[in-house]
């Protein structure tokens, strides 16, 4: 649990030191630096935060389960397992529960094995994408003889938030593959130790890792809602007698369109609070069962609350990409965030569809009375029970894909981002005004 802890103090840390760096006196501070001051701004020091990270991950795999676990095959996981079953006094056909409920397939160990390559392609992708931006304002801006070069444009730096969502997800994806494999293979038990124990301090840190990813694409697709309501009021659509009444009514009318986002990021943290808070107290043994009751009993009503709000968000983002202003300053916006939107589809719909196929979760069984009712396995030679997952098995898959899809939305990302100059110059457009005022501002002031 002390990587949730270090994970959330550096993106707190991170979140108020891009809040401070938007103060000028900050940046000209940081300027002065030199050759230093690119590697100060907070996108910087994000980046490499998420490489360390992603590195140790890399690293992790590559020494424990590629060369100590010899891919997978080793008989250390064998006794591993019969350890386990020694220090609980399993009886044979237990034993044989237990192994067969954490065992990995050869499709799903090939899986598992082959994510974190297609993960770490993703994020150098992703990262070189983000790079050209950088170096786009600050070309711009000291061409245009700007100050503080380093720091992005307002809208720039939101769309560098939103894109870089993924790269969150692909390091935390695979801090949470390390988990649910040291269950799988038995390695998180040491002697001394309660199985049971262990087990649920990985599979808590596991749940936290993608918790903190999901906490993450929240505050992206805020970012997003600023960006809309950025194009929304000053749209050039709109003409007034009165600019100060002209100025409130484009902003009233761009927040009111953004409702849908704005609402799924409020249920969203709302509902990451509730999720941490009830997987901490289920690590604790005298809150476990209260904890296991707590979240039976709220995570069925707000699992259909916020599918419903996952959906609306969606919807609200592809109706707002096709405003004419949005269109005049990013061109096709449905197609440059596509990616963004097939995320969050991922995020939120994957585990349920996982769930349906996950013998004994609630889902499933809804899933085979269906299949039941309808006599499809006799109709049309489907065979749901060939298609079923353990709980465990369902983690681990989960996992593994998000390492998959995440190359698939960097290279979304890559292809619809190539910007032309009038889309560039959009996106810098608010810092130029704000620099023409700063400078008009000092030349107007008395010597």
């Amino acid at each position: 649990m002390d990587e949730i802890l270090i994970g959330w103090i550096f993106l707190l840390a991170m979140l108020l030191w891009r809040s401070l760096t938007t103060l000028p006196s900050v940046q000209r501070c940081l300027h002065c630096c030199g050759c230093v001051a690119p590697l100060l701004q907070w996108y910087t020091l994000s980046i490499l935060g998420l490489v360390c990270l992603l590195a140790r991950t890399v690293f992790d795999i590559f020494l424990y389960d590629f060369i100590g676990y010899k891919v997978l095959t080793s008989e250390r996981i064998v006794q591993n397992f019969q350890n386990i079953c020694a220090s609980k006094d399993l009886t044979a056909e237990a034993c044989s529960l237990l192994q067969a409920e954490l065992a990995i397939p050869v499709w799903l160990r090939l899986a598992a094995l082959s994510s974190p390559m297609f993960g770490v392609c993703a994020f150098v992708g992703l990262s070189a994408v983000l790079a050209r931006f950088v170096r786009y304002n600050h070309h711009k801006k000291v061409t245009a003889g700007l100050p503080a070069p380093w720091s992005l444009a307002r809208r720039l730096e939101w769309v560098v938030i939103i894109l870089g969502m993924p790269l969150v997800f692909i390091a935390l994806s695979m801090r949470a593959l390390i988990r649910i494999l040291a269950v799988m293979t038995g390695s998180a038990w040491k002697p001394g130790l309660s199985w049971d124990v262990q087990e649920r301090l990985e599979l808590a840190t596991y749940s936290m890792d993608l918790e903190l990813g999901l906490t993450f694409q929240f505050y992206g697709i805020l970012m997003f809602g600023l960006l809309c309501t950025s194009f929304l009021q000053h749209s050039k659509y709109i003409r007034t007698d009165d600019p100060a009444a002209g100025r409130q009514y484009m902003q009233t009318l761009a927040y009111a369109a953004i409702q849908g986002v704005y609402a799924f990021v409020v249920v969203g943290v709302l509902r990451s609070i509730f999720d941490f808070v009830v997987t901490y107290l289920q690590e604790q043994p005298q809150y476990h069962t209260a904890a296991e009751k707590l979240q039976t009993a709220v995570l069925g009503n707000v699992g259909v609350i916020f599918s419903f709000v996952t959906l609306l968000c969606m919807l609200n983002m592809v109706m707002v990409s096709r405003v004419k202003d949005m269109k005049d300053n990013l061109g096709n916006a449905n197609l440059k965030f596509l990616g963004t939107r097939l995320l969050l589809l991922i995020v939120q719909i994957q585990p349920q569809v996982l769930a349906a196929i996950t013998k004994d979760s609630k889902t499933f069984h809804t899933a085979k009375s269906f299949v039941d009712k309808f006599g499809l396995q006799e109709r049309v030679h489907f065979h749901f029970d060939r298609w079923t997952f353990s709980s465990h098995q369902a983690m681990l898959f989960h996992v593994s894909l998000l390492n998959f899809e995440g190359l698939v939305v960097a290279l979304l990302t890559a292809y619809f981002w190539r910007l032309d100059r009038a889309q560039r110059a959009a996106l810098m457009a608010l810092e130029d005004e704000r620099s023409a005022r700063g400078v008009s501002a000092r030349e107007a002031s008395p010597e």
